[in-house]
């Protein structure tokens, strides 16, 4: 009885070890929400258009820094949306979404004036766009 008692404390023991503390082995490794910012720039502009469809963006004039910049647009709207800069030859557009957030994008912004749109016909005309300055 107490070489079978032995055994199952080893056995138990190596089980335990095994598992490193209890955790679950399947369980995804969380990674870190924040990314390192590159040498220069490295903001995320966050652009986003009101819940109600209205065909403007939440955001007034926007200021970043000049390098790479990832640009985050969420429309929680039903009205279909995008971010588009324009300006000092870059031309860089997220997807069109509705109701939904897009995948990110990166632009390399030099010092300047751009002007930010939704690139979805006549949203631009209707209102739909600020001023980025890039310093």
């Amino acid at each position: 009885m107490r070489r079978t008692l032995t055994t199952v404390a080893v056995v138990a023991a190596a089980v335990l070890a095994g598992c490193g503390g209890g955790g679950n082995e399947n369980a995804a490794t969380p990674t870190p929400t924040a990314t390192p910012a590159p040498a220069s720039g490295g903001a995320t502009l966050k652009f986003s258009a009101p819940a109600d469809g209205s065909l403007k963006f939440d955001q007034g004039d926007v200021t970043a820094k000049a390098g790479t910049v990832t640009v985050d647009f969420s429309n929680p709207s039903p009205v279909p949306h995008a971010v588009e800069i324009e300006g000092n030859g870059v031309q860089k557009e997220t997807e069109t979404v509705t109701g939904a957030d897009a995948p990110p994008v990166t632009v390399d912004l030099k010092p300047g004036t751009y002007t930010y749109y939704c690139p979805v016909d006549g949203h631009e005309a209707a209102g739909m766009k600020g001023t980025l300055t890039v310093k």
